[in-house]
């Protein structure tokens, strides 16, 4: 069973369960936030968003939340300074959590009169917090105090701390280098001031001398290697110094850690690598709308990179639930080709995850909150659910629609189109609609005729769009769509 299918069981279902846990964060009065709340629903989360929309602001205001019993206390006057500059943007400022402590649920409070208080007066919750800000991607020649060692130390001093071998396998891993010894110590110069030393085929090598990404790695496995299960741990941008694989393995280990040692992990970050790994619960999104920030649930991988990327510039985003679903959205456009030309030009259809989220979209867009004109487009099964969304054609998922249609037309000029018999293609066809997951079904039929889940569902949506749909079908189709923006 993966990391995450487990960390679902045990986190839905109680098994092992998170005995410590912030389920929600609401900010008022603090860098544009007005009420606004982050609702963590996974034990790993990664919140995305474009620069400036305050992922940083949830993080810092997550560390305030408990007494913490493995360093100094996090507060917000720390976190959130008044400066002359900037005050008015925290007078006012309320933080409000919810949190579990053992089988209760708390609520606490901070909020900024004159200065910080903290509700309830007496036992705040106490737990190990961890937070990994940016300042970790440092050179540590550029930390203070390590510029005299690395020029004056000439012998080691105080206490020799070594990652053990499961540490360093799953550091050698992440990074995909053969380490066989990672450890830290002081110097003669300040015994009291760790340098990291990791030992390669070449030789032990000083973090003064290491790549970055081994700096910030060697000094994060150290932490998880003692980190105490039930910790809250932070990472603000924890793709920093890390390449795409490097990424991809070390959010695997985290969701490793995190289930083993039941940490509760929030990251930030705007990498599709750190999002792929984790799954749609797992990824928050943050935007910014005509006239509010707004936190959105469960969002593709191609929505949230999308949404900060302003390579391109449409005029119309149509928002669907999946690949498949934005293939057959084309596929009915083009059998009007004049109108196909002009729309391919100003209208991006992207894939943004389950119907909730498409419904969310819909409601903000029939609001005017959205920055830009669009329309949310569901499967013709949830229709009748999203009544703020359009739908394709049909009363099914498109996998089931198309199948089920082709079918009654005894599946006329697949074989053709196809290349292959058509008692054994038909066949095919027939077993892949006894899988009950449809989303399998293109990869079954792919995987018998040695061709691409994709080639197969496009010659499929090609067929079905000029033998199954009507020509009124295709008509208000492409009119609804093209009557988006004017």
């Amino acid at each position: 069973m993966s990391d995450i299918n487990e960390l679902f069981r045990q986190f839905n279902h109680g098994e092992g369960e998170w005995k410590k846990f912030i389920n929600s964060i609401k900010i008022t009065n603090i860098h544009g936030w007005n009420g606004q709340e982050i609702k963590f629903r996974f034990p790993v989360v990664a919140i995305v968003g474009e620069n400036g929309i305050g992922k940083s602001t949830f993080l810092k205001a997550s560390v305030c939340a408990y007494q913490n019993k493995s360093g100094d206390n996090f507060y917000p006057s720390n976190m959130f300074i008044k400066t002359q500059w900037d005050s008015a943007a925290i007078n006012n400022a309320i933080i409000e959590y919810k949190v579990r402590q053992g089988d209760d649920i708390k609520t606490l409070r901070w909020k900024k009169t004159n200065d910080w208080g903290f509700s309830p007066k007496r036992g705040k919750p106490e737990r190990n917090v961890y937070f990994l800000d940016i300042s970790r991607t440092l050179p540590l020649d550029a930390t203070a105090g390590y510029a005299k060692i690395a020029k004056n130390a000439s012998a080691e001093a105080g206490e020799n701390t070594e990652l053990s071998a499961d540490s360093l396998q799953a550091l050698s891993y992440v990074l995909g280098n053969d380490y066989s010894r990672g450890r830290f110590t002081g110097t003669d110069v300040r015994a009291d001031r760790e340098v990291g030393l990791l030992t390669k085929p070449c030789g032990e090598i000083s973090q003064f001398h290491q790549g970055a990404g081994e700096d910030v790695m060697l000094d994060t496995f150290k932490l998880l290697q003692s980190i105490s299960p039930q910790s809250l741990l932070v990472i603000d941008e924890v793709e920093n110094s890390l390449h795409p694989q490097a990424q991809r393995r070390f959010v695997k280990y985290l969701l490793k850690i995190a289930r083993i040692k039941k940490l509760q992990i929030i990251l930030s970050t705007h990498s599709p690598f750190i999002l792929e790994e984790l799954p749609p619960v797992a990824r928050v999104m943050m935007m910014q709308l005509a006239d509010r920030k707004e936190i959105i649930y469960d969002v593709s991988t191609e929505f949230a990179l999308s949404a900060i990327d302003d390579i391109i510039h449409p005029e119309v985003h149509i928002f669907l639930e999946d690949n498949e679903a934005v293939s057959l959205f084309w596929e009915i456009i083009k059998q009007k080709p004049d109108k196909f030309d002009e729309l391919s030009k100003r209208v991006l259809a992207k894939a943004v995850g389950a119907y909730n989220i498409l419904e969310t979209l819909g409601t903000l867009a029939e609001q005017n909150k959205l920055p830009y004109k669009s329309l949310s487009i569901v499967d013709g099964d949830k229709s009748a659910v999203c009544p703020h969304c359009y739908s394709l054609p049909g009363n099914l998922a498109p996998e089931q629609q198309v199948f089920h249609d082709l079918k009654e037309r005894e599946w006329d000029n697949l074989d053709a189109r196809f290349g292959i018999g058509a008692g054994t293609l038909f066949k095919f066809f027939d077993d892949a609609m006894l899988i009950p997951d449809h989303h399998e079904w293109t990869t079954y039929v792919g995987d018998k005729i040695k061709k691409s889940k994709d080639v197969v569902w496009s010659i499929l949506i090609d067929e079905w769009c000029r033998k199954c749909l009507s020509e009124e079908q295709v008509d208000e189709f492409v009119n609804k769509i093209d009557q988006v923006g004017h």
